[in-house]
């Protein structure tokens, strides 16, 4: 069931790099039901059958959860929040700029 997220997210973290040099590596891996972007050694994204998750800064989450454009992130229904991520239901309304600003700890 992970597969189709770990090729999905290799597809997104290709054109994040695209967008922004700076990013770097970011290395894709199964995790859990899902996949995770690794960026300097730590995950810094997740594609999940949650949606697409950033690990962002907390100023960054509160504005983001603040505005409505994000969710917390829960990985199952009655799991507590993780509290450094942001979730968008749907990978397809961050575009790669927005992305590389979120995985460089910039707001959107």
């Amino acid at each position: 069931m992970a597969e189709p997220y770990l090729s999905d997210l290799r597809v997104l973290t290709s054109s994040w790099s695209d967008a922004d040099q700076r990013l770097g590596v970011l290395e894709c891996r199964h995790f859990f039901s899902g996949a995770a972007a690794y960026r300097e050694g730590s995950i810094a994204a997740s594609l999940t059958p949650a949606g697409l998750a950033f690990k962002v800064p907390d100023e960054v989450r509160d504005r983001l959860l603040a505005s409505g454009r994000a969710a917390p992130l829960r990985y199952f229904p009655d799991a507590p929040i993780k509290r450094n991520y942001v979730l968008f239901a749907d990978p397809m309304v961050i575009n790669p700029d927005d992305a590389a600003s979120l995985l460089r700890g910039k707001p959107i």
